[in-house]
């Protein structure tokens, strides 16, 4: 039985429970099916990441059968899961970790808007404000081209070089990232959201018509201001976090002090003891 040091053993069980928990937000928003999708996270101050296992069904999933592996793909033996195979492409997401420290979890999709722009081979164009607010940009495409450590390349060198948080490999689906495996599967959501509002607003449109992307200044802006958002609650966030609990309180009768959290105790005697009609 592998062995890490606590704080690892603790960030492990965590990562596996949120993988497991996440991959049922997959399925509710109806961007996998069967045994397609994986979603894998890192294991935070580890060079581990946690991966759905191959060939089970998301009704099977637990925390305990998601796969522990190294970030070069090799399963952690001894360890819960390790029985199982990892997903297929499971280099692919190890070559994404490698690629960047900034990425904390992977998600992988065949949700059916978003596959055919990569069927087709075209980007999902930036014509909404909610593109440019979350993908900053159109979500480009990278051709598929095998094996996977080539795949997991030109999807590194395509987030690199645009600040992207997806794209679409084609003729085989879309890749999301994120900080964290909320944030990847967020990303997913909204990316097949954008891919179905482009279908049927194009479905629409009279004939010889086409729809008009926004400007680039207008995308920068739309994408700033959702940087400078997600910054100031991320500050907020830590103050809260680094707001103290407890304070000196004024001196019990024991000769403890209370504080913020514990109250002094009552002075009334234990027998003193008083009802209320």
């Amino acid at each position: 039985m592998n062995r890490f040091e606590p704080r690892v053993e603790v960030a492990v069980a965590r990562t596996r429970a949120e993988v497991a928990r996440l991959h049922k937000m997959l399925v509710r928003g109806g961007l996998v099916s069967w045994t397609s999708g994986v979603l894998s996270a890192r294991v935070p101050d580890s060079e581990l990441f946690v991966i759905k296992p191959g060939g089970l069904d998301h009704n099977e999933l637990s925390p305990e059968k998601m796969v522990l592996v190294d970030l070069d793909g090799r399963v952690v033996t001894g360890t819960p899961g390790s029985e199982l195979p990892p997903s297929r492409g499971v280099a692919v997401h190890a070559h994404l970790y490698r690629s960047s420290d900034r990425i904390g979890a992977v998600v992988h999709t065949h949700s059916p808007y978003a596959t055919a722009f990569a069927l087709r081979g075209e980007p999902v164009p930036c014509i909404s404000t909610g593109v440019a607010d979350e993908f900053g940009g159109d979500v480009p495409v990278v051709a598929y081209v095998g094996p996977d450590d080539r795949v997991g390349d030109a999807i590194a060198r395509t987030l690199t070089a645009s600040e992207a948080t997806a794209v679409l490999v084609e003729r085989h689906g879309p890749y999301t990232v994120g900080a964290d495996a909320r944030s990847a599967v967020r990303a997913a959501v909204l990316l097949e959201e954008a891919a179905r509002a482009v279908q049927l607003a194009r479905a629409g449109l009279p004939e010889g018509s086409a729809l008009t992307a926004l400007e680039p200044d207008e995308i920068h802006a739309i994408r700033e201001r959702r940087l400078r958002a997600d910054a100031e609650r991320a500050a907020e966030s830590a103050a809260a976090d680094s707001y103290p609990t407890s304070r000196p309180g004024a001196a019990r009768p024991s000769g403890g002090t209370g504080s913020r959290t514990t109250p002094i105790p009552s002075t009334v005697p234990d027998n003193d003891v008083r009802t209320t009609q």
